[in-house]
């Protein structure tokens, strides 16, 4: 039986993969394209942040937590549990 952190890590694991999946489908890429929604590239101007890039600012956060989380889960379930 997995060790209870190992369970918590995973469902947040997938959470986490989940939201990614749904902003990164959620974003504005009218005339962009699918590759802008992937690597961020827009015609963004300076001023008041608009949701698009409230979007993909927590796009960015949530990634980089996924990352982070992955590499712990993964750490803890190949050598301490």
């Amino acid at each position: 039986m997995d060790h209870p952190l190992i369970m918590v890590l995973q469902v947040i694991v997938i959470i986490a993969a989940s939201g990614i999946v749904m902003i990164t489908a959620a974003l504005n890429v009218k005339s962009e394209g699918l590759g802008a929604a992937i690597t961020g590239a827009s015609d963004t101007y300076r001023g008041a942040v608009g949701v698009e890039e409230q979007k993909r600012r927590l796009l960015s956060y949530i990634c980089y937590g996924f990352l982070i989380l992955s590499f712990f889960y993964n750490l803890l379930n190949s050598y301490w549990f």
